[in-house]
């Protein structure tokens, strides 16, 4: 390709993580889309702004598959103007929003409403993982543009969000249909892994036990070493291997949940898994769960499944970070002080997850081709967005991330764009921020003032003839 003489912007960096590795140069962009990687050395085209970062760190945008807005029915909590805002400072570009509002969106009237009004609120582009929960409504649904489908496998006990009618199916030959016609259309399930039956047992046990507070409830869930997740992973992979489904497994965080994935994967079969930060920076540790209670709930990671979590990610066998951000209001968190089971669990991450990982990057734990490959090029795969998404490439649409690797930061609720109004990172200290977001070649923020507005993303169509998924750089 030759080097266009005049561009609209260009961004010089002495360590730009390209998809093709590293370069010292600059993305060269004419409109929304990378025209040129220019080396180092030669001629720069004329552009009309320059932005030279020295020895920052650019990336591509982040991809974000697992997000909940909770917009429409639930905006006291977040809403898509805030929640893209929050994931713009994050370095986020793209996100994929939950069904589990108010109406699910399992009609393909209630998708393209859902559409209509993230169209008109969102920051940054969007796509929309929709309520694959009527078998018969799949197809048109697909058509009409879901990035994915999302069924969970639990109802909840003792309260009636965020695992609500219209989202939910745990009988097994519902399930089946539902993989069988997710599976004609090519996009992908994405299933919250469950076994309703143990998870009610269970339930029942720990009220006797140990009462309704936040301890019982971070018990209930892994009572058994994780067997209420498991099961529901080895149920859904043998109807994947019945169907043929292209199946996402989420909150992976069990040793034999990743030992039944590896196994799928080693045989060929179309899975893949994702982690998310609560598992790896919050609820990994029974301190975190006794010192923030329900602002941490959710689900509790112990140890040894902690740091096999770690392990999997580092390794390659989970294939893409979701932030899951959950936000919840502080009068619905501090119910679950005496009783966890009526207040939702899930908390706000969009905003702080990468400076998380990059603060790993630091330590050494693992690479930032690793965090790239997590939380922009895979994640962009499994969309069917990939390589307009998630790649620093000639063609690809202009999404890029400054990072300052150097800079320290605590986080706090205050400094933050959650709506919920807190953090359950609250007081911690990461080394290595996003400064500057780029979306399609317009900065929209730069060292935290935010520049975009209300209706500047666009709603992505997944793109046919997917991509298959790279292997971990």
């Amino acid at each position: 390709m030759s080097l266009p003489t005049t561009v609209d912007l260009l961004v010089r960096s002495r360590r730009i993580l390209a998809h093709d590795g590293w370069h010292d140069g600059a993305v060269a962009v004419i409109g929304e889309r990378i025209s040129a990687l220019v080396d180092s050395g030669g001629p720069l085209p004329q552009a009309g702004r320059i932005l030279d970062v020295g020895d920052r760190v650019v990336i591509p945008g982040l991809v974000d598959t697992h997000i909940h807005l909770r917009d429409p029915g639930f905006t006291d909590k977040e809403d898509f103007e805030s929640g893209t805002r929050a994931a713009a400072v994050g370095g986020v570009t793209t996100v994929m929003d939950m069904p589990n509002v108010e109406p699910p969106t399992n009609t393909v009237e209630r998708f393209k409403a859902h559409i209509a009004n993230a169209a008109r609120k969102s920051l940054v582009d969007f796509g929309h993982n929709a309520a694959g929960t009527i078998p018969e409504n799949i197809a048109g649904l697909a058509e009409a543009g879901a990035t994915a489908f999302k069924v969970f496998m639990m109802r909840d006990i003792g309260r009636d969000y965020p695992h609500m009618p219209g989202t939910q199916v745990d009988d097994h030959a519902t399930l089946l249909r539902i993989c069988e016609e997710v599976a004609r259309t090519g996009r992908p399930l994405y299933i919250h892994p469950h076994d309703q039956s143990l998870y009610d047992l269970f339930v029942h046990r720990a009220w006797e036990r140990w009462g309704r507070d936040y301890r019982s409830y971070a018990r209930a869930w892994r009572d058994g070493d994780g067997v209420v997740l498991d099961s529901g992973i080895a149920t859904m992979l043998r109807l994947q291997k019945a169907t043929g489904v292209r199946l996402h497994i989420l909150h992976m965080s069990t040793i034999d949940g990743f030992k039944m994935v590896r196994a799928a994967k080693a045989e060929g079969r179309d899975v893949t898994a994702e982690a998310n930060p609560f598992a790896l920076f919050v609820t990994n540790t029974w301190d975190a769960v006794e010192r923030l209670g329900p602002y941490c709930l959710g689900i509790w990671i112990p140890d040894h499944h902690a740091a096999a979590s770690w392990e999997e990610v580092v390794d390659g066998t989970i294939d893409v970070i979701g932030t899951d951000h959950a936000p919840h209001t502080r009068e619905e968190k501090e119910i679950g002080w005496t009783d966890m089971y009526a207040s939702p669990g899930g908390m706000p991450m969009v905003e702080n997850y990468l400076s998380l990982l990059l603060t790993e990057v630091n330590a050494g734990r693992i690479s930032l081709e690793r965090v790239v490959d997590l939380c922009a090029t895979r994640p962009a795969q499994l969309a069917g967005l990939f390589p307009r998404k998630g790649s620093i490439a000639p063609g690809s649409d202009a999404d890029l991330v400054v990072l300052d690797l150097e800079r320290r930061h605590t986080i706090t609720a205050a400094s933050s764009h959650y709506k919920c109004g807190w953090t359950p990172l609250e007081g911690r200290e990461v080394q290595g921020l996003p400064v500057t977001t780029i979306l399609r070649g317009r900065v929209i923020v730069d060292d935290g003032e935010v520049y975009a507005e209300p209706g500047s993303g666009r709603f992505q169509l997944p793109v046919e003839g997917l991509a298959p998924m790279a292997a971990p750089r």
